[in-house]
């Protein structure tokens, strides 16, 4: 039923898990990397592996991202009112590791769908519907399942909330001249 898996324990729960993922993905634009992360190779048929705009830089920023908001959430996790739910949650134990290993993730899925988008002809900086606003997030929880067990109500409830909150970060983010394209 809709009910288990929208509600607002779940929700919690999610959002906690994703805040790390988030950030190294959110995060990343404002690192301006020089060195390309497939060091400017291209597979056989001369289109760019992943093209210029995934850098080295980038990708460890955003490791660097998942396990600092990681860190935090570890350092606050003490003070956060858990007890008052009325159900008992399952808030994932958060670690530098765990931090990392979410911000990796992202990047990792990131760069797989920057494969994607070159394979398929796309060029740096043209939308590709969903595949820009979930690659990111499938490539996280699909790592992260290696260490931690990964709920289906979260993986449902993150697939169906962040492409809302991606196309609205990625427009904040246009206007605040931090992105080139508002998707």
């Amino acid at each position: 039923m809709l009910t288990d898996i929208f509600n607002i324990y779940v929700l919690v729960e999610a959002v906690w898990l994703v805040l790390p993922i988030y950030a190294a993905n959110g995060l990343v634009p404002l690192i301006k990397g020089k060195r390309p992360l497939d060091l400017g190779k291209s597979m056989g048929d001369g289109r760019r592996i992943l093209g210029p705009g995934k850098t080295i830089e980038g990708f460890l920023a955003g490791c660097f991202f998942g396990m600092l908001i990681a860190v935090v959430e570890q350092l606050a996790f003490p003070y956060l009112p858990w007890a008052l739910s009325e159900v008992p949650l399952t808030i994932i134990a958060m670690s530098p590791a765990l931090g990392l290993l979410l911000g990796f993730g992202a990047m990792a899925g990131d760069s797989v769908g920057s494969f994607m988008k070159r394979r398929l002809g796309l060029k740096r900086g043209r939308p590709a519907p969903l595949l820009d606003q979930l690659d990111f997030l499938i490539g996280s929880l699909l790592i992260a399942s290696l260490a931690i067990t990964v709920k289906l109500e979260w993986f449902v409830i993150l697939i169906v909330m962040t492409p809302i909150i991606h196309w609205t970060a990625s427009a904040i983010g246009y206007v605040l001249k931090v992105k080139k394209e508002p998707w």
